[in-house]
């Protein structure tokens, strides 16, 4: 019996081996094919009279979608995000750590907002910009038809900061 064990444990031991590279190459440290993953951009624009918004979707690296008033979790779809990367701008020097608050939010399909994915705390005291970044270890799930929103939208209403860049990273699940 001993005789048998071995070599099926051999033969077991290689197979797994040989499996492993492909099994991690067909999905994320997520468990998430990497076809699935997404990162949802957005950038505001202010040249100090006007303001200008675009919203993007990239998958797999491409170009998928665009708007230029806000993101909404297409049809058929939950979108999982994972992390939030924000760039923020000073436009105009304080004295003093800066008071404000800026935020990501979830609307439901009428706008109307329903939840706080994170709120960010300038730091930057100049003229420039900085970037802070936060972690969902479980993932937030929004459902489709919800939008993403960040506030302020208009940067003319506050005095000194604003969200130059924010990326949505996460994936998609049906």
């Amino acid at each position: 019996m001993r005789n048998r064990i071995l070599p099926s444990l051999i033969l077991g031991s290689a197979l797994f081996f040989a499996a492993a590279p492909t099994a991690r190459a067909q999905g994320t440290h997520l468990g998430v094919s990497p076809k699935d993953m997404v990162k949802i951009n957005y950038i505001g624009v202010w040249d100090g009279t006007a303001f200008t918004a675009q919203w993007s979707q990239y998958n797999f690296g491409s170009l998928t979608g665009g708007s230029t008033t806000s993101y909404v979790v297409p049809k058929g779809k939950t979108l999982v995000l994972t992390d939030i990367e924000v760039t923020i701008r000073c436009m105009s020097p304080v004295t003093g750590e800066p008071n404000i608050q800026l935020g990501a939010y979830i609307a439901d399909p009428s706008g109307n907002p329903v939840s706080i994915l994170n709120r960010f705390i300038p730091t930057r005291q100049t003229l420039g910009q900085e970037m802070q970044r936060t972690t969902m270890t479980a993932g937030y799930s929004i459902p489709e038809g919800y939008q993403i929103i960040v506030d302020p939208i208009d940067p003319t209403a506050l005095p000194s900061h604003y969200f130059r860049r924010v990326n949505f990273l996460g994936y998609f699940t049906k």
